[in-house]
């Protein structure tokens, strides 16, 4: 079943549709690049700065903690804005975030910075995903989430092969500037590549009507008083908890930034839908609330996520510390399990596609390949306990390849949620993800720095996919697992 997007954005040439997901395959290449060359240059880092392991898993949250917190926001201006625009500014804006970490005096800067480069990569996904709805039809869209996601694991294989000599040539500052600069020659590729008659496709869905005032924030918006109430309890919160910072740390941050999160959605949901209109995002974020299959993806997306990030940003670290490597030869060896889940984007993405083509529905061929890739997930459990070397890379990459392909089909799922909310509904899953990915870092260096080994986080981090896999089979309802009519998302 094709949806009023793919109806609109049909006419355009293959050649330009497929060509438009590989650009941005491109620019999920160039943010990855950025957010790791953080996790190479980490044992510069810590020297430099004093700090140990869980010091700097908090500097590595830093960019997870403004990433989960501006996808939200992120998602529904992909929606609503036109993501031409919108994703030329935000790689312009995390390429400069990422280039002034090279000019950080302090570490406190350096974690400012780091939070502003995930601000502006917080855009990547919904506008990506928004983008691919739009142009691609429901069966293609595992295929081309999978072309630009495997810019992730392409990102993760470059960055190890060029960020450790740069910093033994010219120091761990230049080689930020150095990989920054490369964002801006993307912004001028994807603004010739999106010019002309296939720009309107990449206009959001209200870019076209003229804005209320109160959407506009020029007059006070006609939501109840109770919702004010609600939201502004939940604010209140939030800044109250925040505020104890100053006794607590960055943990106090991580509940504050939990806190108005979670509760803004638990808000929503609990507040009778007609209250909420009156606010286009807070209309949104009732209707989006009130999707079971919403739900169900909130765990799939902590599960996956907690998972993944856990290896980008620690592997490096896990292959020197715990397997005895040079720093150049962790970084080399990092690059391989990376190069699988390059294969894993693409060849999750097109076995599903398969499967579809021979009479499954979507969501069933997408959940047969979730359901194989845990099993390889799950090989990255014995990695801490295994002696030989080449064993456990190859334990690190299967893990890897299972972990992207998941994630190709992942994303399929989310744009079946909501055809109307695509980028808000990414923006929040992606966010809830990210936010525990923050919390999961530093306490990943805690282990470490108090058990020697990070062998207890690679038994948890594979198994925790399985968590998300089983909600989805119970949760997401008919078609997941047999060939039924496929669905446009359902309550």
């Amino acid at each position: 079943m094709l949806d009023d997007d793919f109806a609109i954005a049909s006419k355009p040439s293959a050649r330009w549709r497929w060509g438009l997901c590989w650009l941005m395959f491109a620019s999920t290449v160039l943010s990855y690049m950025d957010r790791q060359a953080m996790t190479l240059v980490g044992p510069s880092i810590k020297a430099d700065f004093g700090i140990k392991n869980e010091g700097f898993g908090w500097v590595l949250a830093a960019f997870s903690l403004s990433y989960a917190l501006f996808q939200v926001p992120a998602g529904y201006l992909a929606d609503r804005s036109d993501v031409r625009l919108v994703y030329a500014w935000a790689v312009g804006w995390w390429s400069l975030a990422a280039a002034a970490l090279a000019v950080s005096p302090t570490l406190g800067i350096l974690m400012m910075f780091r939070a502003l480069l995930g601000m502006g990569e917080s855009f990547n996904w919904p506008c990506a995903l928004r983008a691919t709805s739009a142009v691609l039809p429901p069966a293609d869209r595992s295929l081309g989430n999978g072309i630009f996601n495997s810019g992730a694991a392409v990102g993760a294989v470059l960055t190890p092969l060029v960020v450790p000599k740069l910093s033994l040539w010219y120091g761990w500052r230049a080689s930020f500037a150095i990989v920054a600069s490369l964002g801006l020659i993307w912004v001028i590729g994807w603004l010739v590549m999106t010019r002309g008659p296939n720009r309107r496709l990449l206009a959001g869905r209200g870019s076209s009507r003229r804005l209320p005032a109160d959407e506009l924030g020029g007059e006070p918006s006609n939501l109840s008083p109770a919702v004010r109430w609600a939201f502004g309890g939940v604010l209140a919160v939030s800044a109250l908890i925040g505020s104890s910072a100053v006794r607590f740390g960055l943990p106090a941050i991580w509940w504050a930034i939990a806190g108005l999160m979670v509760g803004l959605l638990i808000a929503a949901r609990a507040l009778p839908a007609p209250s909420l209109k009156g606010m286009d995002w807070a209309e949104a974020l009732g209707e989006v609330v009130r999707f079971r299959r919403f739900w169900v993806l909130v765990v799939v997306s902590i599960s996956i996520n907690v998972c993944w990030h856990f290896l980008i940003n620690w592997l490096p670290t896990y292959l020197k510390d715990d397997r005895g490597m040079s720093y150049l030869a962790s970084g080399m060896w990092s690059a391989l399990p990376f190069l699988a889940a390059d294969f894993g984007n693409l060849g999750g993405g097109a076995l599903s596609r398969m499967l579809a083509g021979r009479g499954l529905s979507p969501s069933s061929a997408r959940f047969r390949v979730m359901a194989g890739c845990c099993l390889l997930i799950a090989s990255g459990t014995a990695v801490g306990w295994v002696g030989d070397d080449s064993l456990a890379i190859g334990l690190l990459g299967l893990m890897a390849l299972g972990a992207a392909a998941f994630m190709a089909n992942y994303f399929a799922f989310c744009q079946d949620v909501s055809a109307r909310h695509t980028g808000f509904v990414v923006g929040i899953l992606g966010g809830l993800g990210n936010l525990f990915v923050a919390g999961f870092l530093p306490f990943a260096g805690y282990v470490k720095d108090a058990s020697g080994s990070f062998s207890p986080i690679f038994l948890l981090a594979g198994l925790l996919p399985l968590i998300g896999l089983g909600t989805l089979l119970f949760g997401w309802g008919s078609g997941v697992t047999s060939n039924d009519g496929e669905f446009p998302g359902a309550s």
